[in-house]
């Protein structure tokens, strides 16, 4: 087989250098391996690393990865380095002759191999932004840092103690020396040893995750890898439960055992390779941690591997390897002055230590070696050992190794040597025990031999049964032969004096030093801050110390040294808070079970704390918490426990004098002083008048057996079962009364008292842990009953809580000067007791706290602030505060959890039942006060806690994390969904607490000391060390800084959400962004909480009106560099989606916000200075810039997760938004388009995708909306550039989804919705589905959690079983409510995907129109899809309605833009159909929600009509033009009756109404669709049809109405608007001449000159040259309005109507006489009267001509002609038309036609589409100039043709 290679391991060269490629560091993969989540473990980079077979040789040869220089290792260094695989560039960002300087360099400094020294080099370079960001602060940042803590320069060396204030310097001289190459090198070494401390703490956390990972970190990918690993690596089949080659994983202990000298001269010798000027004494002492660290981690590793024998005793070669290395080091204690030398090296003393210790009595196995060394008699040697198995106690030159090395160490007083010493002390003296049984045995069988064989046979034994063929050892010669170990007796004179033995063992146990010893190698080994190891190596290892004291308990029997290990032992020093539910590793509950099922320490210990009990109360308590809350997930053990309690079967007490005549001896002649009591025994009298209940007493009957267990003193053993709850309750209220009971058992002391609480305490949490399970509904049906039983013996009126309430009351009440340690605790207990309730009884631990004096209520403060008021915060105080803030946070978390229980009432439905509400009755006016003393009580702590002095940062970091946790759980459950500000809301009981936190934090006025705690818990990451030792010191420190910046987080994000002044604490956090920004090069743990902050702070800053303050000003150029390369290397190497999703967020955030030189640092790669030293432009794109990046990404959006695509087009359509410049500069490299366009290409329907996966369908729909919208804004630009043609024909060609899907937004499902709604109302009465409606406090996400906060409601809804659902099926309201958010998310992806397509295909049109007929055609199918969309039943919610008018709006603009292009459809009933039919199905048009969308829709009729017969170049139809004629023409007199004809009456009565939505424009619309349907060819058929309609709705006299109303209808400016707009529409309709004729026949112009508005007509101020606007409706009027309706009329009915018309004009004298003045062409006439045009114009006549006055002049010069030829030719009596000259008009019209040039001057555009004609050229010839000009030339010679028609002829 070949051997594997180092590709993975070290991947090429040159893309690890460029950032192809990430190379994997040892101290990434260790942190990963560490990782409590096991999602960086499950990465494919670090599980395709652990697979690697490389890895795994490196794995079996520990000492390869960093062995020394070879000459294998230069050839191989030179081909790592050679052209062929490294090809160096002048653009490339790094010097390859340094990277390979470095690497010699290194190789010689360190003695390592140049490869390793290679891999080295690279991994520095690729962190050398990690490594500035964690480097020295600048004076810039540490002013900062300053003026932001609001202290004086003096004050902040407190804060700054954490940075070497010393060495601050200004930020350019940092950056030099950073760079500098002896900076480089001592990274260099820094790398190197942390990349040895990291391999082996990888080797040892494989080894931890290969064999006993932890459940909680099992996932089908974990097991996966682990199973794979064990298979390649070990040949081992986990799944089978065999190792099939056993002997792989075994060598892997000694191969580690070999390895420990050469780390011990490591750190012996120091760094002496290192050249003296990069030396450092930092150096120094990272060398020598590095080499300890390396050594624990390989003991720690050789330990797990040992650990799998079981019992068995390990190889005599093992051993011997391992009593070697100790006696070549002597126990390491020659190494042990050079730790001692510095803090960082003196806490490995006691891992180091206490594993040597362990490894130790793992090698010696006393277990067994006793055991084996028992008598014959006893046990069978043989049936001891299994195949294989060779005791080193055979091995007699190995045993005089071992004796020698103790005894030295012994007499030296080595301290790890003393437990080793104990037990080795008991081995050998089971050696000399055998050792003398065999020779007493030998000379009494030679004996018997010398007296004759019958003597002999006589003697013998009769022979066994055939059940078990035992020899006797008596009467074997052979078996009492000298043993193995006999020879080292002999040798070390040990066969017959055992004062060797004796010395040693008298030596360990003098004072119970070994003990003491031992106890400090437990807190090692334990949890808690002094827990050196994972907990499952500290529990395997508290196994050994515990086989330990099970085989030394006959030599030192029950005593308190001993007893006080062991019980420190089990509770490894775990608290209450560390009780969980999670089920651990079944080897770490050994330590535990074999409490319950070892039948020594059962009978050592176990048994003999119980029949103790309660004599002595400690033990038995603490034995019994210590496996409860170990024992949660065994449901066996936990009981077995528990049931001790119920039913404790004796009691141990001291004997009363008094009760001497109650008993009587029995069995007097076994002398074991037992008796028989003769008389009840009340063990509690009361010493009150108060009538005592029988079960009060406690009473011990009469017949109870018993003994005396003691000869000094009477201590008496009752065989009398009981209750030990019920006894314990009892004895609490006993002490709780004082003198008001005779007790018999005794005053409990305070610390028993707290023992007890503490156990009542552990029970009922563990209780309800494990009746729960995984469970979100609480099970407390078990916890209930441990609280009534504890109650039993109390009486009626009373029970424990009230019991405990007040003890705790009494206390909190006391002198705080008196409150010692003890007091302290019973406090703890007390509290840890209400958190225990908290989920059984609610409402009792609520209505406590209102009236509690640990806080504030009414009337009085809290006295918590006194009880803590010293500033040396010592042990019991700090736990105490402690389990303050973790009630109060459970509290906060409850009155959350609860809300929905509190609001709903039982359902009416006798089907569903929901369980008793424990809520009922609970004032919300309680909850609410007792939240606002949380808040106000936290606030305060936090305030506190930068003045306190804690013994630890440990301890100091878990009351910091739990208060900011308290006031963000607050902030978050407030503000996430409903209605915040609503008494109605579910959490309102928290809105009190919430202001009270925002204004305390955000308030201008806020005191500095409220800031600095969050400063001190940023500066506190500074302070992790990177040690891979103490998991839980680094873990409480990095919870305390995530809560803390998370508590920033939401603080901004809230006042953002309520539009709250943030000034102050927006200036102190941009003073700490420096901070911030180096958070992720500490641990990449504080990566997403870090941006998430900045994101929260930049955002708030830029809703501002001002400009925001600028990030990169804080930061500083150098900071924001590497802080941005850190950022963009997004989750490399683990490439997590939410992690990877979150800082292209960031990114987005920093374009959107206006933080130009940040967004161009992204967009770049370059600072500003950067960009200004080199010689590329700013605008120009580096191939490492974040855009970049974006686009590399981008041509691989095929193979990338949706949620990462979206999060990534988000910042590409933000960076082309709002930095245009980046479109041009991606012209360079446009390939990624093409990927985007074949990925929308092969989009599936988002139905389909739906029925698979409903969140992809969501994820894919929103994709595509984002492409659409970069495809639109591509588009934009590259038309600017004249560019566009191209790539829009491209686009065009992929444009079959956006077809399909891009209109139609059908995926809401109505019925979901509203049964959903429906059947949750009724299952919670009182709650609504929008109270769980999430607000934009949080960014919400497409998915499950999008619309319904489903986080909230599975805590707060978990309590029903109707949530869930039944068994497997799933079917509860949470399945409902997860489709629910689904279906919402994918209708919102469609609505936006709807919008992006919408300006795609108008930038498409604005492309390609309109020499594209695939372009016109698809803008019709859109046109059509649009409408038909809206025809579709949807639901009444707003983003509907808006949707609709959207289509709508749309769709307007589509067929706008094809009518301008003449490219509508000749043949367009299809389209009309779907316009009329949108119209029809409008509801209500008429109201103000709804009047804008039905607006649009006739703007869409009326376009339709008026632009398709205007279609030049649009396709013929492909019916028939007869066919199509006859639709058309039916749809057109459906639309004048239900369009026109009701819309006009419909409007024309609004119009009355005051504050009616309508508008002047809706009329007239209406009379633009008129004319347009009257313009329809045939239609002039249907004239009678029309006329019925028209009737039917009674329009003329509406009309006419109108216009009579119309001098009153006027707005502000007096505008009779309503008089043109009625005369417009009767003028459309008299276009038909039997309408005409209707119209005038019903006295149409009597109406007309009787209005009122005539009279305005009449006067003699009507022109078009005014201000006025009513002069200018007035005359629009007459002009557009009033005489082409007289000309309808008079060519309608002639001669008959002629009188009445010429009456008609006769009634205008003004008018009639000022349109000749109009015309008069200057110099013409000199007679004409200024003051005809009006007083406001002036003196001089304007001689202006316009298109409206011509248009007049041209109605009157028809009418005249007309009328003048009626009169001539009819008998009636038609009058003259006075005050209107003929030839003088021609005279005028001729003489401006003869002066073009005159009258090109003189043309004055009235209106906005006239001055359009006037700025647009003349298409059609002639000397006309513009349009305008060319319009009213043909008017002037219309109106001479008509003035000189049938002049000729005369």
């Amino acid at each position: 087989m070949a051997a594997p290679t180092d590709k993975t391991y070290f991947p090429p060269l040159e893309d690890c250098l460029k950032g192809k490629t990430s190379l994997l560091s040892w101290r990434l993969v260790a942190s990963a391996l560490e990782d409590p989540n096991s999602d960086r473990l499950a990465s494919a980079a670090v599980s395709g690393f652990l697979r690697d077979g490389y890895v795994h040789q490196l794995l079996k040869e520990p000492s390869k990865p960093f062995e020394p220089p070879t000459n294998q290792s230069k050839l191989d260094f030179q081909t790592k380095t050679g052209a062929i695989n490294v090809v160096p560039s002048p653009n490339d960002p790094y010097d390859f002759k340094v990277i390979k300087d470095d690497a010699t360099w290194l190789s010689k400094n360190a003695n390592v191999n140049e490869v390793a020294a290679l891999r080295i080099v690279v991994v520095e370079y690729q962190s050398r932004a990690h490594s500035h960001l964690t480097g020295p602060f600048s004076t810039q940042d540490a002013a900062n840092i300053r003026e932001a803590a609001g202290v004086s320069d003096a004050q902040a060396s407190s804060f700054l103690s954490s940075l070497d204030v010393v060495a601050v310097v200004d930020a350019e001289a940092n950056w030099a020396e950073f760079e500098s190459q002896t900076k480089r090198r001592q990274r260099l070494i820094a790398t190197y040893l942390s990349e040895r401390r990291s391999f082996l703490a990888s080797a040892d956390a494989l080894t931890t995750f290969l064999l006993h990972s932890r459940p909680d970190m099992r996932t089908p990918a974990t097991d996966e890898l682990r199973q794979d690993i064990m298979r390649a690596a070990f040949n081992w089949d986990d799944r089978a439960f065999q190792v099939s080659d056993p002997t792989l994983l075994k060598a892997m202990a000694p191969t580690y055992f070999a390895m420990l000298a050469k780390l011990v001269e490591h750190t012996e010798m120091g760094p002496a390779d290192v050249e003296e000027t990069v030396l450092t004494p930092q150096i120094e002492l990272d060398w020598r941690r590095t080499s300890i660290t390396e050594v624990i981690h390989a003991m720690s590793l050789a330990f797990q591997i040992m650990d799998l024998e079981g019992p068995q005793f390990h190889s005599p070669d093992l051993v011997n390897q391992w009593f070697t290395f100790l006696d070549l080091y002597r126990f390491m204690e020659p190494v042990m002055p050079l730790l001692e030398q510095h803090d960082m090296l003196i806490e490995l003393v006691l891992p180091l230590r206490s594993l040597m210790t362990v490894i130790t009595l793992k090698l010696l196995n006393i277990d067994r070696a006793l055991l084996y060394l028992s008598p014959p008699e006893d046990v069978d040697r043989t049936e001891v050992l299994v195949d294989g198995e060779e005791p080193y106690l055979n091995s007699a030159e190995l045993l005089s190794k071992i004796h020698s090395l103790l005894q030295v160490a012994t007499n030296l007083g080595v301290p790890m040597a003393t437990p080793v010493a104990f037990a080795w002390s008991l081995i050998i003296h089971q050696m000399h025990v055998g050792y003398q049984d065999r020779a007493e045995r030998r000379d009494l069988i030679n004996n018997q031999r010398a007296r004759g064989t019958f003597e002999s046979e006589a003697i013998a034994p009769p022979s066994p049964p055939e059940g078990r063929q035992r020899r006797n050892s008596g009467g074997s010669l052979i078996s009492i032969e000298q043993s193995p170990y006999d020879a080292f007796l002999e040798a070390e004179n040990l066969e017959r004096d055992m004062q060797v033995a004796e010395s040693m063992a008298v030596a360990a146990t003098s004072r119970g030093y070994v003990y003491e010893v031992i106890s400090q190698m437990i807190s090692c080994l334990g949890s808690g801050e002094t827990g050196a190891f994972r907990s499952m190596i500290g529990a395997r290892s508290r196994l050994v110390f515990q086989d330990l004291l099970k085989r030394t308990f006959h030599v030192v029997g029950y005593q308190v040294e001993p007893l006080s290990s062991l019980l420190f032992l089990l509770s490894g020093n775990k608290q209450y808070w560390d009780i969980s539910s999670e089920a651990p590793n079944s080897a770490a509950l050994d330590l535990y079970t074999q409490m319950l099922t070892d039948p020594i320490l059962k009978t050592q210990y176990t048994e003999q704390s119980h029949n103790r009990y309660p004599y002595e109360f400690i033990p038995f308590t603490e034995i019994c918490r210590s496996l409860l809350a170990a024992l949660v997930c065994d449901k066996q053990g936990s009981e077995q426990v528990i049931g001790w309690l119920y039913k404790t079967p004796s009691l141990t007490i001291e004997w009363n004098p008094e009760w001497d005549r109650y008993y009587h001896l029995v069995n007097e002649d076994e002398n074991t002083n037992s008796f028989r009591v003769d008389a009840d025994i009340d063990l509690f009298a009361a010493r009150t008048m108060r009538k005592v209940s029988p079960q009060e007493r406690f009473t011990i009957p009469s017949g109870t057996y018993g003994r005396f267990v003691t000869d000094v003193g009477r201590v008496a053993k009752l065989e009398f079962e009981h209750s030990g709850l019920a006894l314990l309750g009892k004895r609490l209220e006993v002490h709780l009364t004082g003198g008001m009971w005779e007790n018999a058992l005794g005053p409990l002391s305070n610390d028993d008292v707290a023992q007890a609480i503490a156990l009542l305490a552990t029970v009922l949490r563990t209780e309800v842990l494990r009746s729960t399970g995984k469970s979100s509904k609480p099970n407390t049906e078990s916890a209930i009953k441990v609280l009534q039983e504890t109650s039993s013996c109390l009486p009626c009126n009373n029970d424990i809580i009230k019991i405990v309430c007040g003890l705790l009351t009494s206390l909190i009440e006391e002198d705080p000067t008196q409150l010692d340690a003890s007091k302290f605790k019973i406090m703890t207990a007390c509290l840890q007791f209400l958190h225990s309730i908290l989920p059984v009884v609610p409402g009792r631990v609520w209505s406590y706290m209102s009236s509690c004096g640990l806080i504030n209520s009414e009337g009085r403060s809290g006295r918590l602030s006194r009880i803590i008021g010293n500033l040396e915060m010592y042990a019991e105080r700090v736990e105490f505060l402690q389990s303050t803030v973790k009630l109060f946070s459970g509290l906060v978390d409850n009155a959350m959890s609860s809300a929905a229980q509190r609001r709903t009432s039982a359902s009416p439905n006798a089907r569903v039942r929901i369980d008793e509400n424990p809520w009922a009755g609970m004032s919300e006016k309680i909850l609410s006060q007792v939240c606002l003393s949380i808040a106000q009580t936290a606030v305060d702590i936090f305030e506190n806690s930068a003045t306190w002095r804690f013994e630890s940062e440990g301890s100091e970091s878990i009351v910091i994390t739990e208060v900011v946790n308290i006031m963000a759980s607050m902030l978050l459950y407030t503000y996430s969904m409903g209605s915040p500000e609503s008494p109605k809301s579910l959490t309102s009981c928290l809105l009190d607490a919430s202001r009270y936190i925002i204004e305390g934090f955000l308030a201008p006025a806020s005191s500095s000391l409220r800031f600095q705690p969050l400063l001190t818990s940023f500066l506190a990451a500074f302070k992790i060390t990177g040690s891979t030792l103490y998991p839980y010191r680094s873990r409480v420190v990095s919870e305390r800084l995530t809560g803390v910046v998370s508590f920033a987080t939401i603080i901004l994000r809230v006042a953002s959400f309520l539009d709250h002044p943030t000034a102050a604490i927006q200036t102190q956090l941009f003073k700490c962004a420096a901070l911030v920004a180096r958070l992720p090069a500490i641990k990449h743990s504080f990566k997403t909480p870090a941006i998430a902050l900045l994101s929260a702070l930049v955002e708030n800053a830029g809703k501002g009106t001002g400009e925001p303050p600028s990030l990169l000003g804080y930061l500083g150029p150098q900071i924001s560099h590497s802080f941005i390369q850190i950022a963009s290397q997004l989750d490399k190497p683990f490439d997590r989606i939410p992690e990877a999703v979150s800082t292209w967020n960031f990114f987005s955030i920093i374009l959107r916000n206006r933080q130009q030189w940040m967004a161009n640092c992204l967009l770049t790669g370059k600072t500003p200075r950067q960009a200004l030293r080199g010689d590329s432009q700013m605008a120009e794109i580096s191939p490492d810039s974040v855009l970049s990046t974006a686009l590399e990404k981008l041509k691989l959006i095929a193979t990338l997760p949706s949620q990462e695509s979206l999060a990534i087009l988000d910042f590409f359509t933000s960076a082309q938004n709002y930095w245009a410049w980046t479109i041009f500069a991606m012209q360079k490299d446009k390939s990624f388009l093409d990927n985007l366009r074949s990925y929308v290409k092969d989009l599936k329907a988002p139905e389909l995708v739906f029925k698979n996966d409903p969140a992809e369908a969501g994820y894919q729909a929103r994709i595509a909306a984002y492409i659409a919208e970069t495809f639109a804004m591509q588009l934009y630009h590259l038309r600017q550039m004249r560019q566009e043609q191209d790539f829009a024909t491209k686009v065009v060609e992929d444009l079959d989804y956006f077809l399909r899907h891009g209109v139609q937004v059908a995926d809401y499902n109505a019925s979901l919705h509203s049964n959903f709604a429906k059947n949750f109302s009724q299952r919670y009465s009182g709650l609504e589905l929008d109270d769980f409606k999430r607000t934009v406090l949080v960014p919400k996400n497409l998915g499950t959690q999008y619309y319904y906060a489903m986080d909230f409601a599975e805590k707060m809804l978990g309590y029903d079983a109707g949530w869930a659902g039944a068994g497997t099926r799933q079917n509860g309201f949470r399945t409902e409510m997860k489709k629910a958010n689904l279906n919402l998310s994918l209708v919102e992806a469609e609505v936006t995907l709807f919008h992006a397509w919408e300006y795609l295909i108008l930038e498409l049109s604005s492309c390609l129109l309109p020499k594209s007929g695939i372009i016109a055609r698809q803008m019709i199918q859109v046109a059509e899809q649009c409408l038909e969309a809206n025809q579709r039943p949807s639901a009444p919610d707003h983003i509907f309605v808006r949707l609709a008018e959207s289509r709508a709006n749309l769709t307007l603009t589509l067929l706008k833009r094809l009518a301008d292009c003449s490219q509508l459809p000749k043949d367009f009933t299809q389209l009309l159909t779907l316009v009329v039919a949108a119209i029809n199905g409008a509801d209500n048009p008429y109201v103000s929600e709804n009047i804008p969308y039905f607006r649009t829709l006739l703007r869409i009729l009326f376009v339709t009509l008026r632009a398709t017969k205007l279609s030049t170049n649009a396709p013929a139809p492909q019916k028939s033009s007869r066919e199509t004629s006859v639709a058309i023409t039916q749809l057109v007199i459906t639309i004048l009756d239900r369009v026109v004809a009701q819309s006009f009456r419909a409007l024309a009565g609004l119009v009355h109404e005051p504050g009616s939505p309508t508008e002047p424009d809706d009329m007239a619309l209406i009379t633009g669709i008129l004319q347009a349907c009257l313009a329809i060819p045939g239609l002039d058929q249907c004239q009678l049809q029309i006329i019925n309609i028209m009737s039917n709705h009674n329009v003329a006299q509406v009309a006419t109405s109108l216009f009579s109303w119309s001098d009153k209808l006027v707005g502000p400016n007096g505008d009779p608007v309503y008089g043109e707009i009625a005369l417009l529409f009767l003028l459309e309709l008299s276009t038909l001449p039997q309408i005409a004729e209707h119209l005038a026949v019903n006295g149409i112009l009597g109406h007309i000159t009787s209005a009122n508005i005539a009279g305005f007509l009449r006067r003699k101020s009507i022109t078009p040259f005014t201000e006025s606007a009513s002069k200018m409706r007035c005359y629009s009027i007459w002009s557009r309005a009033l005489l082409p309706m007289l000309i309808n009329i008079l060519g309608a009915l002639g001669p008959t109507i002629a009188p009445e018309v010429a009456f008609v004009l006769n009634q205008f004298p003004n008018l009639l006489e000022s349109s000749i003045q109009r015309l008069a062409a200057p110099g013409m006439d000199r007679t004409i009267s200024t003051a005809s045009f009006g007083p406001e114009e002036g003196s001089r006549h304007p001689f202006y001509i316009t298109l409206a006055t011509m248009n007049e002049i041209h109605s009157l010069s028809l009418l005249a002609k007309v009328l003048g030829a009626y009169r001539e030719n009819n008998t009636r009596d038609i009058p003259e038309v006075t005050g209107w000259d003929s030839g003088k008009v021609l005279e005028h019209v001729e003489s401006w036609l003869s002066s073009r040039k005159v009258l090109r001057e003189r043309l004055l555009p009235l209106t906005e589409r006239e001055r359009e004609w006037w700025g647009m050229k003349s298409a059609g010839g002639g000397d006309s100039q513009t349009v305008l000009e060319e319009k009213v030339v043909a008017v002037m010679e219309g109106v001479r043709d008509v003035l000189m028609a049938g002049e000729g002829e005369e």
